[in-house]
């Protein structure tokens, strides 16, 4: 699992361990615990056991992150499935030839006609704020993701890794996306989107980025699930991202708080 995730996580969570040092576990004072059950060569029965040591503790919901569904509980219920997609950078035309790149080009011309520009940055500054404040009023989200996405100042003070590649129409800052690196694996991480102007501004960094991984080394761009929005999911794929790992997220209640 990618550390970038894990710290975002730790950021929202009053505690954090990993079960039997292989899968994450965040418990928050409001008694929800989650638990993210991936690891190369886990069989179920080491998933289903820690599900059982971790209904011992004090909560009323455990949320569980798995590639496949949890038969053994009988309260367990499925939330929602999604995908986490990746783009290979090997494969991405950069020079944007084909009518499957028709969208592509006719929304980056108009970028490059708006004067877009790009800076990479690691001070999270008032003016992310501004935009994440306008971001959050746009789009609904749960409420894990509202803690995430509200604890990004407290990451970039207490992390020394991941970058802000932002998006600047003239000297006007218009949207910044959150990336991180995957060194082991030549992938380049791009877990959040917070955009003011959202037409043009995400196309714009999605090619931005690429263009950084290829320089730089990387393989494959991880542009994360599709939160269960048809339109996201259709924007990724414009992009020639695929799903590569199958991500089921179900809620297990655990006991009253009463």
């Amino acid at each position: 699992m990618c550390e970038h995730l894990l710290c975002l996580y730790s950021m929202v969570s009053d505690q954090t361990f990993l079960y039997n040092d292989t899968f994450p576990v965040f418990i928050n004072n409001f008694g929800e615990a989650d638990v993210i059950l991936f690891g190369l060569g886990m069989d179920n029965v080491e998933k289903v056991e820690c599900v059982k040591e971790l209904i011992k503790l004090p909560i009323n919901t455990l949320n569980i992150v798995s590639p496949t569904p949890l038969h053994e509980f009988s309260d367990l219920k499925i939330k929602y499935v999604d995908w986490d997609f990746h783009i290979n950078v090997d494969r991405f035309d950069f020079n944007l030839k084909g009518s499957l790149y028709k969208n592509i080009r006719y929304r980056l011309r108009q970028a490059e006609k708006m004067g877009y520009h790009t800076r990479l940055t690691k001070e999270f500054t008032s003016n992310h704020i501004y935009i994440l404040s306008r971001h959050l009023t746009q789009h609904k989200f749960d409420v894990w993701d509202y803690e995430e996405l509200l604890s990004l100042d407290k990451f970039f003070r207490e992390h020394d890794h991941g970058m802000i590649m932002e998006a600047y129409r003239g000297d006007r800052l218009v949207g910044f996306d959150i990336i991180d690196f995957l060194e082991d694996n030549k992938i380049m991480v791009v877990p959040l989107g917070i955009y003011l102007e959202s037409s043009l501004t995400s196309d714009f960094l999605m090619y931005t980025n690429l263009k950084f991984a290829r320089d730089n080394g990387y393989e494959w761009v991880d542009v994360g699930p599709a939160c269960g929005s048809a339109g996201l999911r259709s924007f990724k794929e414009k992009w020639f991202a695929t799903p590569k790992f199958k991500l089921i997220v179900q809620t297990l209640k655990v006991k009253s708080t009463q």
